[in-house]
C-alpha cells in the first residue's frame, strides 16, 4: 500500500515538471517571434531612411554643380574682358615679391654665439659649422687639451639684419673661435686630499708637475746618497675633468702654483741690533703686512726678545724622501771641569785645549720638503778623535777687597823689557813686562777700579785706587774684565795683556803712583 503511494507521488511530480516545461517552451517561441518581427521592421525603416537621404543628397549635389558651373562661366567672361589688366597687376605683384625676397636675402644674416657669448655675424650658417672640427683640432693642439665643440648645443644662431654690421669670413670665424678661452675642454686635475688644486692640459703634464715638485727637494744621487723612497705626505691623485679652456695651466705655471700654494707661520725672535728694515727685507714684507699679523707692534719699538709671527708661502704638497746617505760629521769636543784649592772662587784656567773630532756616518734620513724630520744612524767610522777641554776652577775663598799694603807683580811668565827711569830722553814711569797676548793681568793689591777704558797713549787702560793716595795702573791691555767702581781683591783677574795704544809688542805697562806722582814699582813689590 505504501509502495503504491510513493509511486503515485513520483508520477505526479514528473507530470508537473513536464507541464512546466511545455509552458516555458510556448513562452519562448512567442518571444522569439516578436523579436524577429521587430528586427525586420527596423531593417525596413533603415532602408527607407537611406533611400530618402540619398535622394536629398543627389538634389543638393545637382544644385551645387549648377552654381559652380555658373560661377566659372561668369568669371571666364570677366577674365576675357579684363585679361590685360589682370596680367599687368599679376606681373607687378611678382616683381615686387622678387624684389622683397632679394632685399631680405641681401640684408639678412646670422648672429652666431658660443654658449650664449656672441662672437660675430656671418652670411651663412655653413661658414661657422664647416670649420668647427678645424677649430677643435687647432685649439687642442695649441693648449694640449682635448677641446670638443658640440655643434647642436654649444653653437646658437639668430637671424638678424646685417647691413650695418661687419660680416665675418671663414678665416675671421676661425680666429674668433681660436681666441675664445672660455670654451669647454678636457683637462686633468691634480687633487690634493680630494680637493681640486690645479688643472693641466694632459695626464702627462700633470705627472710632470708632480715630478717637478719632487725634484725641487731632491739632490743628485751618487755613491754617498741614494734615495730609497720619494713620495708625498698628502693623498695626491690625477683625474680627468671637464673645464673651461682658460682654467688650464701649463706645466711651469702649475708647478709654481703648487710650490707656492701653501703657507706656514714662523716665529722670529728679535736679536740685539735688529731693525724692522732688516727684518722686512729678509722676509720680503712691508710693515703693513707684518702689522696685519702682529697688530700690537709699533714702528718705533723693537726690543731684543720680542717675538714676531711671520707668514711664509710654502709648497702645497709635502715631499717626503727617505735617503741613505754617507757624510762627514764633526764630533764636538766635551769640556771637563776640575777643582783647585790653589785658585780663588770665580777664577778658572784652561789646562788642556779642546779640539773637535771627525767621523764618517752612514744614516737613513727622512726629510719633509728638504728638512730633516728623522735620522737613523746605521754605521759610523771615526777619522779623528775629539780631545776634551779641561778647565780648572778655583775653590779657594775669595779674599777681602780691602788693600793689604803689599803689592804683587800683575803678570807671570814675563820678560822685563824696560824699567822705571829715564829712557830715550824722557821719563819712563813704570815697568814693561813682555808676555803673550791674552796673558792674565791680576790686580797688584785690593782696591777700587777708578778707570777702565781707552786712554791716550796707553790704549786699553785700567787704574785701581788702593787708598792712602796709592794707585796702580795697567796699560796696553787686549781686553778689560772690570768696570769703574768695582771692588777687586789682590790677584783677581782684571784684564788680559795686549798691544794697544803706543806699543811695539805685546806687553803690560805697570805703574804705581803715590799722591799722583809715579814711583819705582820695585820699591813696593
Amino acid at each position: 500500500m505504501g509502495e503504491e503511494k510513493r509511486s503515485r507521488k513520483i508520477t505526479d511530480v514528473a507530470a508537473g515538471v513536464i507541464d512546466w516545461h511545455d509552458r516555458m517552451q510556448v513562452r519562448f517561441d512567442r518571444g522569439l517571434r516578436r523579436l524577429f518581427r521587430k528586427i525586420t521592421d527596423g531593417a525596413a525603416a533603415a532602408v527607407t531612411f537611406h533611400d530618402n537621404a540619398q535622394a536629398k543628397g543627389d538634389r543638393i549635389l545637382l544644385i551645387a554643380q549648377y552654381n559652380t558651373a555658373k560661377f566659372i562661366h561668369e568669371k571666364r567672361k570677366f577674365f576675357v574682358a579684363e585679361k590685360k589688366s589682370i596680367l599687368g597687376h599679376f606681373a607687378g605683384a611678382v616683381l615686387i615679391t622678387i624684389a622683397v625676397v632679394a632685399l631680405y636675402s641681401h640684408a639678412s644674416g646670422y648672429q652666431y654665439s658660443y654658449n650664449g657669448r656672441v662672437l660675430g655675424y656671418v652670411k651663412n650658417q655653413e661658414d661657422v659649422v664647416k670649420i668647427l672640427d678645424l677649430v677643435s683640432s687647432e685649439l687642442s693642439e695649441e693648449y694640449g687639451s682635448t677641446v670638443q665643440i658640440d655643434k647642436e648645443n654649444d653653437i646658437q644662431f639668430k637671424t638678424v639684419f646685417i647691413l650695418d654690421k661687419e660680416v665675418d669670413d671663414v678665416d675671421t670665424v676661425l680666429k674668433r673661435f681660436t681666441y675664445t678661452s672660455d670654451m669647454e675642454a678636457e683637462g686633468y686635475g691634480i687633487y690634493i686630499e680630494d680637493n681640486l688644486f690645479v688643472i693641466c692640459e694632459s695626464k702627462a703634464a700633470a705627472e710632470d708637475v708632480l715630478e717637478n715638485v719632487q725634484q725641487e727637494y731632491l739632490k743628485e744621487e751618487g755613491d754617498d746618497l741614494q734615495y730609497e723612497e720619494v713620495g708625498f705626505k698628502e693623498d695626491v691623485r690625477i683625474k680627468k675633468v671637464n673645464t673651461k679652456l682658460n682654467r688650464i695651466s701649463n706645466v711651469k705655471k702649475a708647478t709654481d702654483a703648487v710650490l707656492n700654494g701653501g703657507s706656514k707661520e714662523i716665529i722670529y725672535e728679535v736679536k740685539a741690533g735688529d731693525t724692522y728694515s732688516e727684518i722686512l727685507d729678509k722676509y720680503d714684507l712691508t710693515f703693513e703686512e707684518l702689522k696685519k699679523i702682529n697688530p700690537d707692534i709699533e714702528m718705533d719699538s723693537l726690543y731684543p726678545g720680542d717675538e714676531l709671527t711671520i707668514q711664509r708661502s710654502t709648497s702645497a704638497l709635502t715631499v717626503v724622501t727617505v735617503e741613505k746617505a754617507t757624510y762627514a760629521e764633526i764630533v764636538e769636543y766635551k769640556t771637563e771641569y776640575k777643582k783647585s784649592n790653589s785658585m780663588y772662587e770665580g777664577d778658572s784656567k784652561v789646562t788642556q785645549k779642546g779640539s773637535d773630532g771627525k767621523r764618517v756616518v752612514t744614516a737613513r734620513i727622512t726629510r719633509e720638503n728638504g728638512e730633516v724630520v728623522g735620522r737613523d744612524v746605521l754605521e759610523t767610522e771615526t777619522i779623528k778623535k775629539a780631545v776634551k777641554r779641561i778647565v780648572v776652577k778655583g775653590t779657594k775663598k775669595v779674599p777681602k777687597t780691602a788693600p793689604t799694603g803689599k803689592f804683587i807683580m800683575p803678570v807671570s811668565g814675563y820678560s822685563l823689557t824696560s824699567t822705571f827711569g829715564w829712557r830715550w830722553g824722557r821719563m819712563h814711569e813704570g815697568l814693561d813686562l813682555a808676555c803673550g797676548t791674552g796673558t792674565t793681568i791680576r790686580a797688584s793689591d785690593g782696591g777700587t777700579v777708578t778707570y777702565a777704558g781707552w786712554y791716550s797713549g796707553y790704549g786699553l787702560f785700567i787704574e785701581i785706587d788702593h787708598g792712602n793716595g796709592i794707585h796702580t795702573r795697567y796699560g796696553h791691555c787686549n781686553s778689560i774684565d772690570v768696570r769703574v767702581g768695582e771692588k777687586v781683591y789682590q790677584g783677581q783677574k782684571i784684564g788680559e795683556v795686549g798691544n794697544t795704544g803706543n806699543s811695539y809688542g805685546s806687553h803690560c805697562h805697570f805703574e804705581i803712583t803715590v799722591n799722583g806722582s809715579p814711583v819705582d814699582p820695585f820699591k813696593y813689590l
